[in-house]
């Protein structure tokens, strides 16, 4: 999977990057009705989705890294794996809601939540505003834990771009990014952002690794405060670490020396170590 540096900066995955590691519903799909769009893009030990699905339609297989597959026929598009998603990777979109309007649903993990029937923006993966939304409902079930889905109608050409919405107490102006090597001032992730899930390391953590501690690279802010250092080795937090190293020393992300790589790269079973599978 090539990573070229504005992917590396930005933190998130582009279309482009998720139709080439996903299934990304055909247009006959899509007029069929709602359907999952999986948007994980690495190689992590991660299958929860594949065992929320009743219709058996996503597939992971033995390799528990191995990057969820869609059977398109088998979706229904029900939206029970979208709480699953412990990376808040899955979506389902609805392009046949009406002749000009599409519904998006979406984990949404903020409060406070809002109400059947608000208007709030709609945002894309950047979290940046892209179209005024109708709230349609939100789900929120004791089995969901704690991850209530969203769902919204928006004009049907922002379908493939709107995948959240703006939080209701978000401030009135976001922080301007800071430009990479620009050095101007304004920092693009809150301090109380978890960057490292696997290690629950914030952002502030990793800004004070940076300016208190002197971590000048991924592998540096690692060994400071164990970012990275968690089940999925830092190929979920790794770019956002780059891109707070970029923010924070004013370099470019291509000057920013990326972890070392240590074997087993990604993990594997005693059976795959031995040669053979377990007996």
């Amino acid at each position: 999977m090539a990573h070229n540096d504005s992917v590396i900066y930005q933190g998130y995955p582009s279309l482009d990057e998720i139709k080439n590691a996903n299934t990304w519903p055909t247009e006959e799909r899509f007029k069929k009705g709602p359907v999952a769009i999986i948007e994980c893009v690495q190689e992590i030990p991660c299958n929860p989705c594949e065992d929320a699905c009743p219709f058996h339609s996503i597939h992971i297989g033995e390799r528990i890294t191995t990057i969820p597959k869609l059977d398109l026929d088998k979706c229904t598009g029900c939206g029970l794996c979208i709480a699953s998603c412990p990376g808040l990777a899955i979506f389902v979109v609805n392009k046949a809601y009406s002749e000009t309007e599409a519904a998006v649903s979406f984990p949404f993990e903020y409060f406070p939540l809002p109400e059947k029937g608000a208007q709030v923006f709609a945002v894309n993966r950047a979290g940046e505003n892209v179209c005024t939304a109708t709230v349609e409902k939100i789900v929120n079930p004791a089995k969901n834990d704690r991850t209530p889905v969203v769902t919204i109608i928006i004009p049907k050409e922002y379908s493939d771009t709107v995948r959240s919405i703006r939080r209701l107490n978000a401030p009135a102006e976001y922080p301007s990014p800071r430009a990479a090597g620009s050095g101007a001032a304004g920092d693009t992730v809150p301090d109380d952002v978890l960057v490292c899930r696997c290690e629950e390391i914030t952002a502030g953590e990793i800004r004070r690794a940076i300016r208190e501690y002197r971590a000048d690279s991924v592998t540096g802010v690692k060994r400071r405060v164990r970012a990275g250092m968690g089940l999925c080795q830092g190929r979920t937090c790794g770019r956002l670490v780059s891109r707070i190293l970029a923010e924070e020393t004013g370099k470019k992300p291509a000057d920013i020396p990326p972890a070392t790589d240590r074997p087993p790269v990604r993990p594997v079973t005693f059976g795959e170590l031995k040669g053979g599978r377990n007996e």
